[in-house]
């Protein structure tokens, strides 16, 4: 008898790092603007937790209630685009080219690219896009320089929620979406280049040729 098991693979790497401003018109519509690449990312982290509370009676549990999820993470980079201290971590810039921390911290959409290796060495990308993100201020540590120069790293700390204006077929509001690249739906990878994948974006016409 032979054993089938299922597809090995791993999934690695962290590229393509790219966030969006999110945009709301005087009619409340919400819209992403276009994606910023985010050159000098290192790592992205998010980690989803939900808290579970027992509730007893009749000295056995009566019924357990779960409350909301809550997603927190961090990115891990070598350097910021300007852009995005100025428009999404509490920066503001001084007429001299000065950065004050008298900016804001408006919610953007971010998205990144990683690698699923098979054990025959096929890969393919997978999209990962959070639309609802807030960032806040950096941490970092500095050191001097030795015989052995280490690059300085800084760590944004992030909170994920649901977008409301991104549903599912259900019209659940949606905080995380992950896709992978197959030949029917290539030609979205293509476009994630300069819009924000959606729930509801259409494969363009050719995209499994």
């Amino acid at each position: 008898m032979v054993k089938k098991y299922e597809k090995r693979e791993v999934t690695h790497g962290n590229a393509w790092g790219a966030w969006a401003k999110i945009e709301v018109d005087e009619a409340g519509e919400v819209t992403f603007a276009a994606p910023q690449v985010f050159t000098g990312l290192r790592a992205t982290s998010f980690e989803t937790t939900q808290e579970s509370n027992p509730f007893y009676a009749d000295n056995q549990e009566h019924v357990r209630l779960s409350g909301a999820p809550t997603t927190e993470g961090s990115l891990t980079v070598y350097q910021f685009p300007r852009a995005f201290l100025t428009g999404h971590l509490g920066k503001k810039e001084a007429t001299n080219g000065m950065l004050l921390d008298t900016g804001t911290f408006a919610n953007f959409a971010w998205q990144h690219i990683e690698i699923v290796t098979d054990e025959f060495g096929n890969e393919v990308e997978e999209l990962h896009i959070w639309y609802n993100v807030k960032a806040s201020t950096p941490t970092a540590d500095s050191a001097t320089d030795e015989d052995s120069v280490e690059a300085k790293e800084f760590e944004i700390p992030l909170t994920a929620s649901p977008n409301n204006a991104v549903l599912d077929a259900d019209s659940k509001a949606v905080a995380n979406a992950v896709i992978r690249k197959t030949e029917a739906n290539k030609a979205l990878f293509d476009l994630a280049y300069t819009q924000i994948i959606l729930p509801s974006t259409e494969v363009p016409a050719g995209g499994g040729a």
